[in-house]
């Protein structure tokens, strides 16, 4: 091993344990993120507003239910994200033998037989290893910081869904937060001219909300004895959250697009880099099954972070796509001499009624 070599295998190992230790800081600063925005929506601006017999308290009051149900979908997701085990590889997993002519035209990720030495273990079709987790990962798309985990196969629909809920919720937050925005910039025009009080009525923003900064300046003016630092105070948080939204909303637009693509040709992002090279995409069975594969057969759940035993039980299933066995397959339902099932089917070798161990 040359000098450089080592000293890169030291800088990764470094960056790895960082990034590791990044995790747990970044589900603090998720979680403030939040915390900013409920402050702002509900504690400032429309939670004063909401239970009054007024079109604004009707409309506060809509706003409210609308963003408390956005803000449990994206917690549901975010956290299901974390939690999940995204992927590990059953113990004692051994390929099938394959033909080492047959394996030189293919990617890595689409060889039958591959050895990982860092975890001394044989890893399935389109498993790679993370050096964060310190693990092979089943289906691995990516390590993220933001949700301090691995997305891989079990995990990437609700990753998916965090995606999506955050950006509604973004942008739902900067809608009914655009009047208060404006009077920020009117309030800081009126200081400049020397002018002071209340608020200067809905910027427009709301959709049928007349007065609702007007209702939070007041508010905030009285619990702060009138003082002008209190509201200040308020309008600035109101100024950051508006911001914070927009930007948040850009930049998921983007990975929303990219996530959707892949989603449907059935491919990972570490797979993307390696399609060049491996034209056309053997995995993609058409967009219906590609999105089955991720999201599950039953509608009713394609919206909740949440698997069905079937959809565990085929993805379990979907994971051995090379033909690969290991010893608890009988156990777990699974048919050691049957075919693995294929984007969008069901599970096979599964007697009915019958639950693997996965799925318990």
């Amino acid at each position: 091993m040359g000098v450089g070599e080592m000293w890169w295998n030291v800088f990764a190992s470094k960056a790895c344990q960082f990034l590791r230790a990044l995790g747990s800081v970044m589900v603090l600063i998720v979680l403030g993120l939040v915390g900013l925005t409920y402050y702002t929506t509900v504690s400032l601006v429309y939670g004063p507003l909401a239970g009054t017999d007024t079109n604004d308290g009707r409309f506060a009051t809509a706003v409210l239910v609308i963003y408390h149900v956005l803000i449990l979908m994206v917690l549901w997701s975010y956290f299901a994200c974390v939690l999940t085990e995204p992927g590990k590889v059953p113990d004692g997993w051994t390929p099938p033998q394959e033909d080492e002519e047959a394996a030189l035209g293919k990617s890595n990720s689409e060889k039958l037989r591959r050895f990982c030495r860092k975890c001394s273990a044989w890893k399935p079709e389109r498993c790679h290893h993370c050096s964060v987790c310190g693990r092979c990962v089943l289906k691995m798309d990516h390590h993220c910081v933001w949700v301090a985990n691995c997305v891989g196969a079990y995990n990437y629909k609700f990753f998916l869904l965090f995606l999506l809920y955050t950006f509604v919720a973004t942008v739902f937050d900067a809608v009914v937060l655009l009047g208060p925005f404006v009077d920020f910039f009117r309030d800081l025009e009126a200081s400049s001219h020397g002018y002071s009080g209340g608020g200067h009525g809905g910027g427009g923003g709301g959709g049928g909300r007349d007065n609702a900064s007007g209702g939070f300046v007041e508010v905030n003016d009285e619990l702060n004895g009138g003082q002008q630092a209190g509201r200040g105070g308020g309008m600035a948080a109101v100024f950051v959250t508006f911001v914070l939204d927009v930007a948040f909303a850009a930049s998921l637009l983007g990975f929303i697009i990219m996530h959707a693509n892949l989603n449907l040709s059935n491919m990972t992002t570490i797979e993307m880099y390696e399609k060049k090279k491996t034209l056309p995409w053997r995995y993609n069975v058409g967009a219906w099954k590609n999105f089955e594969e991720v999201f599950g057969k039953n509608p009713w759940l394609w919206f909740l972070p949440y698997h069905s035993t079937d959809q565990l039980r085929r993805l379990l299933d979907i994971s051995r796509l090379s033909g690969g066995t290991y010893p608890e397959m009988q156990s777990d339902g699974l048919d050691p001499a049957g075919e693995p099932t294929r984007a969008g089917d069901s599970p096979r070798g599964m007697p009915p009624g019958n639950t693997c161990a996965k799925c318990i």
